[in-house]
């Protein structure tokens, strides 16, 4: 018994010892099993385990489909297949992170109520299952195996939530064995797909239904599958120990990524769009890993000056600088992978990968991120992208350095199994030749690379100076050549095939020529003539043109960006007209000292030094300015400028839930071109498509900084609600949602805040009894917590005074209806923006204490403004309301100091009190008249230096000071525009360069409007 038991444990020990090499399948196999286990044994070549390493007269020794050893001086097993790759290099097989291999190529549109216990909204998708979904596919497999590629990472690209992703093999063999991890990770974006639910239908909408999303796994985990089952948030709360991957389309969406992840704890590899380099410090602090696509931007075609006019600066500086984006990030210590995703043609990816190299990214770094990094990023770094022992034996035989302009992948091997590319003893057949056929000699020219790329060309007999194509084909010791008969004198084809000889010095054999004759015909190489190169060197010559220096990355990334942002300086404006907007009215002959963000004092000959009392003094710029005007910056209350891929999340009737703050775009130019008009604050409103809109952003415009340096530090929070043609869509074209009646609009608001009021007492008495439980000191356990619902979350903070409401508005009957459900339920609306029949109720107003943000003179655009009158803030200021002036349009918002003057024309306004509705009293409609809106001692730096009467026509900005930060300037706006106009004429010069040597280019688009309004739908304005 005992000889028994040691038998049986040796063999236990066998197969452990073997489990790597032996293939555990469940599948019966027909006949007599395979017990073989083959080994193959890479001698005499160069290896390179990992990046940066290379071994020379290496080898490396397989087993089945694990690398059982590497090194120099590895013994050879005796059983082994011996591969002598004298003179070939042996490397790690590549990893691609973001495939799709054998992925659905269509994804039907869903159900808009899918079968089963599943999520209500068919974006979330947590349930997808790559590794269920992944079906061979033997074409997309080879051609991967092709470019060296021996693992994918793969995922359904389907939905905002989109389950996980598996690693898979392009072995050939079947699904259950190339399916090397089948939840290897969790999948995210900010894109709805095929979901046909009208929710999300913005950018801002996405990211609200993946952070409710996220609430709910995490609720639905802690107890909340009692009171409901679903599939989705069930997978997705599973979800949470894998690797997270997120797509971004660009650098905005990567930093918003990362926002989310310090939001709600978790950290993503983030999928980028290529730009990251163009906000590169802001990447950096965030810490993501990457993975970048190595496709770059066609030129755009110049040619044509007013198609030229069409390309916008950050479009040709994007071209130029795309190619060195990898060695920014890199250089600012970021890790990244490389993927093929977005390649037009696939055998773009070398060139591609070589040119990033060529712009200054390390090799070895380049060839990490197709190996070793990915990998990591997979906890399979000790299996994948490493020649190492226990390694699965993927690994890639090439002619030479895998980065070399001629290098060759020739076998590809996937988890033991071999896949022949290239002869390894093809001859190189690259040079001229003198072809003997019928009699005649001709002159054959063979270019390019020398396993790839070729391109043969004939030219004629004596006298002949036109060049033939030649189709030449090469095979091992076979070669075929096919050309226009013309060459010889003939019509027709001739079509030779033969044999090389002398290591491609000679070749000769039988060919047929038109009409059917059979003839002898021989190459000779010329010893006179090297071998010819014309594509490799026209593209190596494009590839230098674009190594070359690039231009600076701009902040922000547009026109008028630059290298470094203004910083807050210390400045006296000496013998100005100041507006204070206080008591003290109007000043002549004032001056200003700005120190540290902040007003320091104000007055008549100041000192700087007097007033500043530093132990170090600071530098102190003087601004002459006898003859011009400084004010407070100006604020619009209502504006939609700086937001990206949607202003309205109208896929439901409420969204409070969504926020401004998530979109903000740093690169719009209507910021810049809104300070030059004064303009240093402003409300960035969601739009008027339903009742009840998003949370407002409340920002500076700082322009040059990041997205997330935009809110005002410590504002309230705002959001907006709408009434009118726009909220019911009773004759909208859009949908048929509830409500379709000004009633239904009063039903709508008044049931949200009265869930909202049950939400928050149940969340109130979790809290208490949660306290009571800590209280015990834990003898009994804490109380489940009930769901947290964001869109109830932010109607609560408005019951409870912690968040104000700026209410689109026009006729008279619904503007009452709102305060009157504000007052039944013990609020105040904030203001009414709009508010064109505001002086019919003017008394009213001042009663319930609601302001009032209007339009100077618009009328008669649509019938709910045909009562409206130019009087109309005249007429509520003389009663006492609070009235300020907004634009709602980006054009209209460059000049809101003329739109104040109208109040002054319309209705005799003072001009000081003109002047305080686009400066003080927005700023007190936001709550932040403790910090701006006038000028005096401690109150930001927002100011605005004019060149006349700041109610003028004649007016406009010199200076626009942001927390001190001179952000406009005449002067410097020359320096910008000089500066833009040099970059656009260099950077034309360099893609017609490019031209010339071939560049892939596309034909410029045709500039869209670009600007955001209330009713705009959709992710594009």
């Amino acid at each position: 018994m005992r000889s028994l038991l040691v038998l049986a444990s040796g063999l236990l020990g066998a197969v452990a010892a073997h489990r790597p090499a032996l293939a555990q399948v469940t599948a019966p196999v027909n006949g007599p099993h395979d017990r073989n286990v083959p080994v193959h044994a890479f001698v005499h070549a160069t290896v390179h385990p990992s990046p940066g390493r290379t071994l020379y007269d290496a080898t490396v020794v397989v087993s089945g489909d694990r690398i059982t050893a590497v090194g120099q001086g590895v013994s050879v097993p005796k059983d082994a297949v011996v591969h002598d790759l004298h003179g070939a290099h042996v490397w790690p097989g590549l990893v691609e992170p973001y495939g799709d291999l054998g992925m659905p190529k269509e994804t039907p549109a869903p159900a808009r109520a899918p079968a089963g216990a599943h999520h209500w909204n068919p974006a979330v998708r947590a349930t997808q299952r790559a590794a269920t979904r992944y079906a061979p596919d033997a074409e997309q497999a080879a051609r991967l195996r092709a470019q060296g590629v021996t693992a994918v990472w793969v995922h359904q690209a389907d939905g905002i939530v989109r389950g996980t992703g598996a690693v898979v093999l392009p072995a050939g063999r079947s699904p259950q064995l190339d399916v090397l991890v089948a939840d290897a990770s969790a999948h995210f974006s900010f894109q709805k797909g095929s979901s046909t639910d009208p929710y999300p239908s913005s950018l801002t909408g996405a990211i609200a239904l993946f952070r409710q999303t996220l609430l709910d796994a995490r609720w639905y985990a802690e107890g909340g599958a009692a009171d409901l089952r679903d599939a989705e948030l069930e997978a997705l709360a599973a979800q949470q120990r894998l690797p997270w991957v997120f797509e971004a389309r660009d650098r905005d969406d990567v930093l918003r990524i990362a926002a989310l992840g310090r939001e709600h704890g978790f950290r993503a590899i983030v999928r980028g769009g290529g730009d990251e380099y163009a906000r590169w410090p802001e990447v950096a602090a965030a810490g993501l890993d990457l993975i970048l696509p190595v496709v770059q931007p066609d030129a755009p075609d110049v040619r044509d000056p007013h198609d030229a006019l069409e390309v916008p600066i950050a479009r040709l500086k994007h071209w130029e600088l795309a190619p060195h984006g990898p060695r920014i990030l890199h250089e600012a210590g970021l890790r990244f992978a490389f993927t093929r995703q977005g390649l037009k043609d696939p055998d773009d990816w070398w060139p591609a990968l070589r040119r990033l190299v060529r712009c200054g990214l390390d090799s070895s770094i380049a060839i990490a991120a197709c190996t070793t990094v990915p990998a990591a990023y997979l906890g399979l770094q000790d299996r994948l992208g490493v020649l190492a022992t226990g390694a699965l034996a993927n690994l890639l035989i090439t002619t030479d350095h895998l980065l070399a302009e001629d290098n060759s992948v020739q076998e590809t091997w996937v988890a033991g199994e071999r896949f022949v590319h290239t002869d390894r003893g093809l001859a190189d057949v690259r040079g001229t030749y003198d072809l003997n056929l019928d009699g005649r000699t001709l002159r054959l020219e063979v270019s390019g690379g020398r396993w790839r790329d070729r391109k043969a060309v004939l030219q004629g007999a004596s006298g002949d100076t036109v060049k033939y194509a030649v189709d030449l084909t090469h095979t091992g010791e076979r070669i075929g050549l096919r050309f226009d008969a013309k060459a010889i004198g003939r019509a027709g084809d001739v079509r030779l095939n033969g044999t090389v000889h002398a290591d491609g010095a000679i070749w000769d054999g039988q060919g047929v020529l038109p009409g059917g004759t059979w003839a002898p015909w021989s190459a000779v190489r010329r010893t006179d003539a090297g071998p010819v190169k014309e594509p490799v060197a026209r593209r190596s010559a494009l590839d230098s043109l674009l190594a070359g220096a690039p231009g600076t990355v701009w902040a922000p990334f547009s026109a008028f960006g630059d290298t470094l942002v203004p910083d807050s300086a210390t400045i006296l404006f000496k013998g100005a007209t100041v507006w204070t907007n206080t008591s003290q009215g109007v000043l002549r002959h004032a001056d200003v000292l700005v120190h540290q963000g902040r007003v320091a004092a104000v007055g008549t000959a100041l000192d700087p030094f007097t007033v500043l009392t530093a132990r170090t003094p600071p530098v102190v710029r003087e601004v002459d300015a006898k003859g011009l005007h400084l004010t407070p910056g100006i604020v619009d209350e209502h504006s939609h400028i700086a937001l990206r891929r949607g202003v309205n999340e109208g896929g439901q009737a409420i969204s409070a839930e969504v926020r401004m703050t998530d979109v903000i775009d740093p690169d719009d130019v209507d910021i810049y071109r809104q300070l030059a008009g004064g303009v240093t604050a402003a409300q960035l409103l969601h739009g008027s498509a339903n009742p009840i809109g998003g949370q407002s952003a409340v920002v500076k415009l700082r322009w040059g900084l990041p997205a997330d340096a935009y809110p005002v530090q410590g504002a309230k929070g705002f959001i907006k609600f709408a009434l009118g043609e726009n909220v019911k869509q009773s004759t909208s074209p859009y949908g048929s949602r509830y409500p379709r009646t000004r009633m239904g609009v009063e039903q709508l608001m008044l049931d949200a805040f009265l869930r909202a009021r049950d939400h928050r007492a149940l969340h109130d008495a979790h809290a208490a009894a949660t306290a009571g439980t800590r209280a015990r000191r834990r003898r009994t356990a804490p109380p489940p917590a009930p769901r947290r619902d964001l869109e109830l979350e932010a109607l609560g903070e408005i019951l409870r005074g912690e968040r104000f409401i700026s209410c689109h508005s026009y006729v008279q009957s619904e503007i009452e209806m709102l305060m009157d459900l504000a007052d039944s339920l013990g609020f105040t609306v904030n203001t009414f923006t709009h508010i064109l029949e505001g002086y019919k109720m003017a008394a009213r107003m001042r009663e319930h204490g609601v302001a009032a943000s209007t339009f100077s003179d618009w009328w008669a655009y649509k019938w709910e403004v045909y009562e409206a009158i130019p009087y109309n803030a005249a007429l509520l200021w003389q009663a006492g309301v609070l009235t300020g002036i907004n634009s709602d349009d980006a054009e209209m918002g460059r000049r809101l100091n003329q739109e104040a003057a109208k109040a002054v024309k319309y209705g005799g306004v003072p001009e000081e009190e003109a002047l305080k509705m686009v400066t003080l009293n927005p700023a007190r409609m936001l709550r932040l008249d403790h910090r701006m809106g006038t000028v005096e001692p401690g109150k930001d730096a927002d100011l605005v230096l004019w060149s006349a009467h700041p109610l003028s026509i004649d007016a406009r900005a010199e200076m626009t000071l942001v927390d001190g930060r001179p952000l406009f300037e005449r002067a410097r706006d020359e320096r910008l525009r000089a500066a833009l106009r040099a970059e656009r004429e260099r950077l034309t010069g360099k893609v017609l360069a490019a031209q010339r040597l071939g560049a892939r280019t596309e034909s410029p688009a045709p500039r869209k409007d670009g600007h955001w309004h209330c009713e705009t739908i959709g992710e594009e304005p």
